[in-house]
C-alpha cells in the first residue's frame, strides 16, 4: 500500500533520512496532485525535501514548470558542472501532425530558458545563455540530439538587482475555463507591459469588444479544423490522460481537469463520454462535444494578445518568442489574469495557414509580419496544477 508522499517526506526529514531522486523512492510512495501543487507553490522547497540542495539542479526543478505544448515537457538536459547546462530539445517529443516545422518545440525551449533565468535570479545569480553553442540544430531529429539549444550559466551576483516576475510562479497556470468579468482596459494593459519590461518580439494586444468578437470566429474555425483532421485529433487521443491514475503515472499530457472541467460536469464527462478508443475519439458526435466547449471558452475572452516577428521567423525567433511568452503569464500570473494559448490558427501545415492570414487581414497585420502565439486573457478563479515529470527523466549523461 503507497503512503502519501507528505507523509513519507515528514517521517523521513525526522528521522534524517537522506532523499534521492532514486528508482526506490519513486517505488516507495505514489506521486499525486498534493506533490504537483507542492512543486507550483514553492519549488526550491520542493526541491531541497527531495534532497536536491545544488542551485543548479535547484533551477531546473523550477524550470520544468515552464508552460510547454501538450504538456509534453521536450526538454532533455546535460549538466556541465554546478554552475552550467546544456539545454536540449527532446526528439521523441515532437509533434509533426501539429508541429511540423518545430515551431512549437522551440517556444518551449524559450519558456524553458526565462524560467531557469528568473529561477537563477531568485536564488542570487546572474545567467548567461549562449543560443546555439554547436550550431543550429534546424530540427532535425538526429541534430537535436547531437546539438544543444543553449548552454546556460551562472554566477554570482555583484549587484542587488532583481527581477521580480518569479514570484508570480505559484499562480502561473494555462487557464482554460470560461471566464468572466469585464473586458480588460488600455491601464490594465499597461500596468502588465510595464511589468513585463522589455521583450525581444513584438506584442499586440486587442481590447475592443467588437474587434474580439470579429476575431473568435476565426479562432473557433481553426480549431473546428484541427479537431476535424485525423493526423492532429489522432495526436491530441494519443497525448490524452483520463484516470487520476493514468495523470499521475505518467505526469504529462492533456487532460480534462487541464481543460476546464470541474465538479458535476467532470464527473459526467469522466463517467458518460471520455473514450479513448479511436472509434469513440473521432466520432462526429464526441468532436462536437469538444468544439462546443472550446466556443464557450472563446467567446468568453477579454483579451486577445499576440506575439509577432517582422521580417524574421527563424528557430532564434521561436526561441525568443517562448522567453516573452514566459514573462507575459507570469505578469499575468501576478496581476491575477487568466490566460489560455490557442494556436491552431497558427500551425504550419497547409489547412492552418488560411486563418494565420484572416487574422492578419483582421489586424491589419502586414505580409512580413509573422504571428507566433496567440492567447486569451481573462478573470478565473479556476486552477488545476499540471503535472510534471522527476527531473531525472530529463537528464542526460
Amino acid at each position: 500500500m503507497f503512503i502519501s508522499r507528505k507523509r513519507f517526506l515528514k517521517n523521513s526529514l525526522l528521522t534524517g533520512s537522506v532523499l534521492t531522486l532514486s528508482k526506490f523512492q519513486n517505488e516507495l510512495y505514489a506521486y499525486g496532485s498534493e506533490d504537483s501543487n507542492l512543486h507550483r507553490k514553492d519549488p526550491f522547497l520542493y526541491a531541497e525535501n527531495l534532497g536536491i540542495t545544488l542551485p543548479i539542479q535547484k533551477i531546473l526543478m523550477a524550470a520544468i514548470l515552464a508552460p510547454n505544448s501538450h504538456n509534453s515537457q521536450p526538454w532533455k538536459i546535460k549538466i556541465e558542472s554546478n554552475s552550467s547546462f546544456l539545454l536540449f530539445a527532446d526528439p521523441t517529443k515532437q509533434l509533426p501532425e501539429i508541429d511540423p516545422l518545430n515551431r512549437q518545440l522551440f517556444h518551449s525551449q524559450g519558456t524553458f530558458l526565462e524560467l531557469s533565468k528568473l529561477a537563477a535570479d531568485a536564488l542570487m545569480y546572474d545567467a548567461n545563455i549562449e543560443l546555439f553553442p554547436k550550431g543550429n540544430p534546424n530540427g532535425s531529429r538526429s541534430t537535436l540530439s547531437l546539438r544543444p539549444i543553449a548552454r546556460f550559466k551562472i554566477s554570482e551576483k555583484t549587484e542587488c538587482v532583481h527581477d521580480f516576475l518569479f514570484q508570480g510562479l505559484p499562480q502561473r497556470r494555462t487557464n482554460r475555463s470560461v471566464y468572466g468579468g469585464s473586458y480588460l482596459i488600455q491601464s490594465e494593459i499597461d500596468d502588465l507591459l510595464n511589468l513585463i519590461g522589455s521583450t525581444k518580439q513584438k506584442i499586440k494586444i486587442s481590447l475592443d469588444p467588437n474587434e474580439i468578437k470579429s476575431l473568435t470566429p476565426i479562432i473557433y474555425d481553426a480549431f473546428c479544423m484541427e479537431t476535424n483532421r485525423y493526423d492532429s485529433n489522432e495526436l491530441n487521443r494519443n497525448w490524452f490522460r483520463v484516470t487520476t491514475e493514468d495523470i499521475y503515472s505518467k505526469r504529462d499530457g492533456l487532460t480534462l481537469e487541464g481543460n476546464g472541467l470541474s465538479g458535476i460536469k467532470l464527473w459526467f464527462v469522466k463517467k458518460f463520454i471520455i473514450d479513448l478508443s479511436k472509434e469513440a475519439w473521432h466520432n462526429q458526435s464526441t468532436v462536437k462535444a469538444g468544439n462546443d466547449l472550446f466556443l464557450e471558452q472563446v467567446e468568453s475572452s477579454k483579451a486577445l494578445v499576440f506575439f509577432t516577428t517582422e521580417k524574421s521567423d527563424t528557430e532564434r525567433d521561436w526561441i525568443e518568442t517562448g522567453m516573452d511568452f514566459m514573462r507575459f503569464s507570469l505578469a499575468c500570473a501576478l496581476r491575477g489574469f487568466a490566460f489560455h494559448t490557442m494556436n491552431q490558427s497558427l500551425e504550419d501545415y497547409k489547412e492552418s495557414k488560411i486563418f494565420q492570414n484572416k487574422l492578419k487581414e483582421k489586424l491589419g497585420l502586414g505580409k512580413q509580419t509573422s504571428i507566433q502565439l496567440l492567447a486569451r486573457l481573462g478573470k478565473s478563479s479556476y486552477q488545476f496544477s499540471s503535472p510534471r515529470k522527476d527531473l531525472q527523466e530529463f537528464l542526460i549523461g
